[in-house]
């Protein structure tokens, strides 16, 4: 029973030490500090973007040149999986980005968090698998 215990243990060790990204073992304290700043939003066909989303206590903000988007944002930190919830978007059309307030109000997985490089990603209500790409700004 020993020898079980101690292989189980060092199968745990390894998997845990050597996960190249441990952002999922972050605090949700620790990814709110992360992602609270101002981002620059990634368009898959341009370098020019001009729309920026800044978290700061609860509130994010997108901003497109004259246009103003707030809502809110929840860092919600699980075992296997971090998410950011965006709520309360209210808004009629699309951003720049091509996004409504439905697309945006919803649960979003954060993939990447490291440095100046932030990703999330969700699926929208049509099934379609949505992804947010930003720069630290």
């Amino acid at each position: 029973m020993k020898k079980y215990l101690s292989i189980i243990a060092a199968f745990l060790m390894i998997t845990f030490t050597s996960c190249e990204n441990n952002d999922l073992m972050l605090s949700e304290k620790k990814l709110e500090d992360n992602l609270e700043k101002t981002w620059k939003y990634l368009y898959a066909n341009s370098n020019d973007s001009q729309e920026r989303w800044t978290f700061e206590n609860g509130i994010v903000t997108l901003t497109v040149a004259n246009q103003v988007y707030t809502g809110n944002y929840k860092v919600d930190a699980k075992f296997s999986k971090a998410y950011v919830n965006l709520s309360n978007f209210t808004f009629n059309g699309t951003t720049n980005s091509g996004m409504t307030a439905a697309d945006l109000n919803r649960a979003w997985t954060i993939v990447v968090l490291k440095d100046n490089v932030l990703y999330l990603s969700a699926t929208d209500v049509r099934g379609a698998i949505r992804s947010l790409e930003y720069i630290g700004n």
